[in-house]
């Protein structure tokens, strides 16, 4: 699911997708930044988050371009960005990996663990 707004000349929107026990792998772009966040919506709120890139008009990072993910096993919720991943919260582990966006040429996670179960 994924919602737009707009307000004057800033643009912003959210990619979401539902996870185990309740939980959203969510990623909002609120014009300047872009995170990641995991939201457990009945009481904690956002427990986990990672910012991906700071520089959102430069990168013009459209609706279109994002896909937030769960592995199977739903331990990790990762973003992916122009078809490369960007960042994965690994709940398991309780780490966060990224490879924050300075272009579009900034390279995604390559490393296996990182991508194993997506």
């Amino acid at each position: 699911m994924s919602h737009s707004e707009s307000e004057g000349n800033k643009t912003g929107f959210t990619v979401d997708e539902a996870g185990p026990d309740g939980l959203f792998g969510v990623f909002e772009d609120e014009g300047e930044t872009g995170f990641l966040y995991i939201y457990e919506p009945d009481g904690r709120g956002i427990i986990k988050h990672l910012q991906i890139y700071d520089c959102a008009g430069k990168l013009n990072v459209k609706e279109e371009d994002v896909e937030v993910l769960w592995s199977t096993d739903g331990n990790k919720c990762g973003v992916m960005i122009w078809g490369g991943m960007r960042g994965v919260i690994d709940l398991s582990r309780n780490v966060e990996g990224r490879v924050k966006i300075e272009s579009h040429d900034t390279p995604s996670i390559e490393h296996t663990d990182w991508l194993q179960g997506f």
